[in-house]
């Protein structure tokens, strides 16, 4: 799981919600040894265990970017075992359109850290020759 950043509060529902530093050493999370917080909240690019189940014994490895289309697939797939043919053909095309829309994404987000170096083509043209005596 990648760390975007660790609040002491979540910050989606508290907006006194302070920005921790930390580390991560060998996929454990660490704190900076003041600091005196008994639970923090973590934004990743992971959904949680809880999200889907109680969390007891369960691990999970998706990348939020497939939450959407996991969840649309899924659903096709339940219409089409119930016989609901045109309703899973309809979740179907909206899970390939939304899988389509979070590569293209990412491809874009990924572009955004290149570091693109401009040249300027030499104005010199033919060759020159240098003479000394």
């Amino acid at each position: 799981m990648d760390v975007f950043a660790v609040f002491n509060k979540n910050p989606l529902a508290d907006r006194q919600a302070i920005k921790l530093d930390y580390q991560l050493i060998n996929g454990y999370l660490i704190l900076k040894a003041d600091a005196n917080d008994t639970s923090v909240f973590v934004q990743g690019n992971q959904v949680t265990p809880s999200s889907y189940g109680d969390g007891v014994g369960e691990t999970s490895t998706l990348p939020r970017f497939l939450e959407r289309y996991l969840l649309l697939a899924t659903v096709a797939d339940f219409y089409k075992a119930d016989g609901q043919l045109e309703k899973a053909v309809q979740q179907e095309q909206m899970a390939e359109e939304t899988l389509a829309l979070e590569i293209d994404r990412v491809e874009r987000l990924e572009g955004m850290n290149k570091i693109s170096v401009n040249t300027y083509p030499s104005y010199s043209f033919g060759v020159n020759i240098l003479t000394t005596t």
